[in-house]
């Protein structure tokens, strides 16, 4: 078997819980390299996972000839320049989501991913992951007719308080485009319902400023709440809401049918169906078609693309995808128009 040497750029929260254990448990893999934003950091992650090396910068890990990988969990901003910088040095790059600060750099680094012919994938979003193979039979078994709307909502009480600190999610500069769990909401419905085609959308900014890290006075350019509409390229209409900011809201994504209704309860991790009587039963996974989310195989699907060349998902192609998507909400917003995601591409 071949063994894989692997370095991670930002080892944080999501590696030392999911990745690192994922990794641990593959046979022939080792982690041989760490860096973090400060040698500190650094250090201890060395600790914890007994990593050998601690390089100074991004760029001395991302050009060592002895790395067969890079596990890039830093925030948003930096996932370009690493992510290009690796795939030019000729290593595989696992990338967190969301894949970028917005559509420009997402398409940087899918030319990149494209030219080097590497496996370059990204941290897929949990939501509907247990679930994903019942959808998939439920819509096939035509099980509620023919879909006639996509509703979906993610709520959350995040900013709600006009003073809270704007951490790296709400500032600009960190995160791009990128807003609550607006981009886990389009890639779920990209697995579940195929590409957007257009959209119309509309946002809104309830605090136009918050204390940085630092302290100081900051313009808010991440908004509060967004609300879109969009066709895909299926035909199929979506109905989402995205908002940091309200109480007591519920996250679902709801699918109407001619015949019944779905309903996925994201905070359950359930799937409930409704037929022509209006009653709600929860659905029954068949055999095969359970994923346990706890114990996912995000890592390991990355390491088979890698030794055997197996289909992999959500590629850098479907990150570009969704940021697409994103950018076209906020270009939207902006006009007051209509905004094909088709031409962008």
């Amino acid at each position: 078997m071949r063994r894989l040497r692997i370095g991670f750029v930002g080892l944080g929260g999501i590696a030392r819980s999911r990745h690192m254990p994922g990794l641990r448990r593959i046979e022939g893999v080792e982690v041989v390299a760490v860096s973090n934003r400060t040698r500190e950091s650094s250090e201890r992650a060395a600790r914890e996972f007994g990593i050998p090396d601690i390089c100074s910068s991004w760029e001395e890990l991302v050009a060592r000839d002895d790395l067969d990988a890079v596990f890039v969990g830093t925030w948003p901003y930096m996932h370009r320049p690493v992510s290009v910088a690796a795939l030019e040095q000729g290593k595989h790059v696992f990338c967190q989501a969301r894949l970028a600060m917005d559509f420009d750099d997402a398409r940087a680094m899918c030319d990149a991913a494209r030219r080097s012919g590497r496996v370059a994938m990204v941290c897929p979003v949990p939501f509907g992951l247990s679930v994903d193979a019942t959808v998939a039979r439920l819509l096939r078994d035509d099980a509620i007719g023919a879909v006639r709307l996509v509703r979906a909502q993610g709520m959350s009480d995040a900013y709600a308080d006009s003073a809270a600190p704007m951490n790296w999610r709400k500032d600009h500069r960190l995160s791009g485009l990128n807003m609550g769990s607006l981009g886990m909401y389009i890639e779920l419905i990209h697995r579940w319902f195929g590409w957007t085609r257009d959209l119309v959308a509309t946002m809104q900014t309830f605090t136009l400023d918050r204390a940085d890290a630092l302290g100081a006075r900051f313009p808010v350019r991440i908004p509060d709440q967004v609300m879109f509409l969009a066709t895909l390229e299926t035909g199929v209409p979506v109905e989402c809401v995205i908002s940091t900011c309200v109480l007591h809201g519920e996250d679902r994504v709801e699918i109407y049918g001619s015949k019944g209704t779905l309903r996925y309860d994201v905070g359950l991790d359930r799937l409930f169906l409704a037929g022509m009587d209006g009653a709600w039963d929860p659905v029954i996974l068949e055999p095969g078609e359970a994923y346990d989310v706890r114990q996912w195989r995000v890592e390991q699907d990355f390491i088979d693309a890698i030794r055997e060349g197996k289909d992999y998902h959500p590629s850098f192609e479907d990150g570009l995808r969704y940021m697409q998507v994103i950018q076209a909400i906020y270009d939207a917003a902006a006009s007051g128009r209509a905004v094909s995601t088709v031409e962008r591409m």
